[in-house]
C-alpha cells in the first residue's frame, strides 16, 4: 500500500482525536475528584498513549518509505 497524502493526514488527524479524547477524560476525572489510580485517569492516559504512539509509528514508517525510494 502506498503511503502518503490522504492516508498520512488521516492517521495524524485520528491520532490527534485520540489525544484530545484522552485529555478530556483526564480533565473530567480530575475535576470530579478522581485520584491517580482511578479508572478515568487510567483510561485517559491510555488514550493519550495510543494517540501519541500511533502518530510516532506513522512518522517512522513514512520516513523509512521515503529513504527506501
Amino acid at each position: 500500500m502506498r503511503r502518503g497524502g490522504a492516508y498520512d493526514r488521516s492517521v495524524r488527524a485520528f491520532s490527534a482525536v485520540y489525544v484530545a479524547i484522552g485529555v478530556v477524560i483526564l480533565a473530567m476525572t480530575i475535576a470530579r475528584g478522581g485520584g491517580p489510580a482511578s479508572v478515568g485517569v487510567l483510561i485517559g492516559l491510555a488514550f493519550i498513549a495510543i494517540g501519541v504512539g500511533r502518530y510516532f509509528l506513522q512518522r517512522k514508517m513514512a520516513r523509512e518509505e521515503e529513504s527506501s525510494r
